[in-house]
């Protein structure tokens, strides 16, 4: 029987593990940086998320009305629902605030992706100011990337301010094409329509081709001042860059000056998170603030939302704890659940086996990939690999 519809997954075996695991040692990273767990709810009112996605992002919503006869959409964008919760429960005074949360988003699939849902895990950090809050939120995420393992993981920096000032003179419809050909990386399209569209004076189309092509290490920044103009974005991306390289990331940075995501969402620095250089997209974010006055705060956030499944496939994969079968034979329950009790506060994962035959009960621990067969009833455990035993209450110890 499946109940699955197309462009949804339910997912177990390892791969769920390893979601799980991702999802509690990032949480548990958050945490211990003072980010609060935030749960948002699965509907989101359609006229709020109408008015405050950029284009993009409402050609993708999944909308429905509920029960109440409210029209809604399947949860698009979990920093919404974060104001939103932010909005009704603090007052600016109480800032800054810290959420963390892991939870999951909907959206119709750009082709040739099918998926309708994916689970993500982030951060929003509002009402610090400038750089630091930026530094802050990008050592955690460099942090929560660490502790999975995924110690060639990449971050592309950009500015969400430069593209709009540098497509300013252009005509609108001339500047919605090369915005769609960056956001899409389509560079060569871009470069043709650069080249060849009129209404783009020959100094702005100098400049404009030399856009796609400033990105590499924190260098790049010093020959970029001339074709960027202003040095306020270049300044504060210097700054950020800097923080991290006394943090010992510098050769995990990457600068992209025509990166763009969502224009109107973002405001000042965003970014993009690889497994490695060359390796899968794991989610991205950015300091933004138009969002804000949606909601009557009058300063600016910063966040980032990641892909679990994304993360669990990239990461270095973790030796599977050793497992312990108990069998207990024709003893009372209590005594396997005693027994497996014990394990538990020593952290050792465990199944109870109910079968009442103790050959057939072995053959199932081998078939798990257990290390240790425990017969409670005959007071002994065994060895699954080298049939040696031992006495259940070393079990811990051999393990």
């Amino acid at each position: 029987m499946n109940i699955t519809p197309r462009g949804c997954a339910s997912i177990g075996g390892e791969l769920a593990r390893c979601m799980e695991e991702c999802r509690n040692k990032t949480m548990g990273m958050f945490a211990s940086y003072g980010y609060n767990p935030f749960n948002p709810a699965e509907f989101q009112l359609l006229e709020g998320v109408m008015k405050n996605l950029p284009r993009r992002r409402r050609e993708r919503i999944i909308s429905l009305n509920s029960p109440f006869g409210d029209p809604c959409c399947m949860r698009a964008d979990i920093t919404l629902s974060a104001l939103s919760y932010m909005a009704l429960h603090y007052a600016p005074e109480e800032f800054p605030l810290r959420l963390c949360y892991a939870d999951r988003v909907f959206a119709v699939p750009r082709p040739p992706r099918e998926n309708l849902e994916d689970t993500q895990v982030g951060v929003e950090l509002l009402g610090w100011e400038g750089i630091g809050s930026d530094v802050e939120v990008l050592a955690l995420l460099m942090k929560a990337l660490d502790s999975l393992g995924l110690t060639e993981s990449v971050i592309v920096l950009g500015d969400s301010s430069i593209v709009p000032r540098l497509f300013a003179n252009l005509p609108g419809n001339i500047a919605d094409q090369l915005v769609e050909r960056l956001q899409n990386g389509e560079y060569s399209a871009y470069c043709r329509i650069v080249n060849g569209a009129d209404g783009i004076t020959e100094a702005d189309r100098e400049i404009l081709s030399k856009l796609p092509k400033l990105k590499g290490p924190d260098e790049i920044l010093d020959g970029a001042e001339e074709i960027v103009g202003s040095r306020t974005p270049l300044h504060s991306l210097r700054e950020i860059c800097s923080s991290l390289e006394h943090l010992g990331y510098r050769d995990r940075v990457r600068i992209d000056l025509g990166f763009i995501r969502d224009l109107g969402y973002y405001r000042g620095p965003i970014f993009n998170v690889y497994a490695s250089g060359d390796g899968g997209f794991l989610g991205g974010g950015g300091r933004y603030e138009g969002l804000l006055s949606d909601v009557r705060f009058s300063c600016q956030a910063v966040g980032f939302g990641l892909s679990l499944r994304e993360l669990a496939l990239a990461r270095r994969p973790e030796a599977r704890p050793a497992r312990v079968m108990i069998w207990s034979g024709n003893l009372s329950p209590s005594e396997s659940l005693r027994y497996a009790s014990g394990l538990a506060e020593r952290g050792i994962s465990f199944e109870i086996s109910w079968n009442p035959d103790d050959l057939e009960s072995r053959n199932f621990a081998v078939s798990r990939g257990c290390r240790w067969w425990v017969n409670l009833r005959d007071d002994y455990a065994v060895d699954v690999s080298t049939g040696g035993r031992t006495r259940p209450d070393s079990v811990g110890g051999a393990l």
